[in-house]
């Protein structure tokens, strides 16, 4: 998923994200694994992925999109 390949792409772990943003990890492994979609997310929880990731929030969700 789109997420995985950021974090790679920054060494960073899911866990460090969950820390950083203030999300659940629970949440953010949901997303990772594809059991929870990115566009069914919050505006909020978005937000706080793509400015953690330093990316925009339209960038976050093109990026999803192009992946399903």
């Amino acid at each position: 998923m789109v997420i995985n390949e950021l974090l790679a792409q920054r060494h960073m772990t899911k866990y460090k994200l969950a820390q950083c943003s203030n999300i659940p990890y629970t949440t953010l492994n949901d997303l990772c694994n594809g059991k929870t979609s990115l566009s069914k997310c919050s505006a909020e929880t978005v937000y706080k992925i793509a400015k953690v990731l330093n990316i925009s929030m339209e960038e976050l969700l093109n990026r999803q999109e192009e992946c399903v």
